[in-house]
């Protein structure tokens, strides 16, 4: 993916914390990545500049997934921009309904992939790739970088919101 412009991933989540770790995966692996906490931004996203990918959680505020992702195979524009749903709630009454729906492919075309919370960022980074016709072999993080990320992860998803600021506050700094 060096020589080439990076290909850009929309990750829409709701959770600050999963946002910037599948942020910082994708990142990582060369990607440009845009973000949105819901499905209402995530179509504004979408109307400013189509991604290439697109990582999709289920049960968000304001508009969920689902709905997101039928208007998005509604628009014959973006219909064909491949989604992964990432989820914690394929299986359970929060978005087991919407998931059921999305994966039998009524309404609109099933979603290209799914991926249950928590995710790998390696396994991520490899789907992500191959659907796109990529090398993953060249983009993946080494096992110390991966075992690093989960552990962090993994801390963030306990981390109350006065240290998830704390941390965002040192992030934007080192991006400056």
């Amino acid at each position: 993916m060096e020589n080439e412009k990076p290909k850009l991933v929309l990750v829409v989540d709701d959770e600050p914390d999963v946002r910037m770790f599948i942020e910082a995966a994708l990142e990582d692996a060369g990607f440009e990545v845009v973000t949105a906490g819901n499905g209402h931004e995530a179509y504004n996203r979408v109307k400013e500049r189509a991604p290439d990918f697109i990582t999709l959680d289920l049960v968000m505020p304001k508009q969920s997934g689902a709905l997101f992702y039928l208007k998005l195979c509604n628009n014959k524009t973006w219909c064909d921009i491949p989604v992964m749903i990432i989820s914690a709630h394929a299986h359970d009454e929060l978005g087991e309904d919407d998931f059921r729906q999305l994966m039998k492919g009524q309404g609109a075309p099933r979603p290209t992939h799914f991926m249950e919370k928590p995710v790998r960022p390696d396994e991520l980074v490899r789907v992500v790739c191959e659907t796109l016709g990529l090398d993953p072999s060249g983009a993946v993080a080494d096992d110390a970088t991966t075992d690093a990320r989960d552990e962090v992860f993994s801390k963030l998803k306990g981390a109350d919101l006065k240290t998830l600021k704390r941390i965002r506050s040192v992030l934007d700094k080192e991006e400056g």
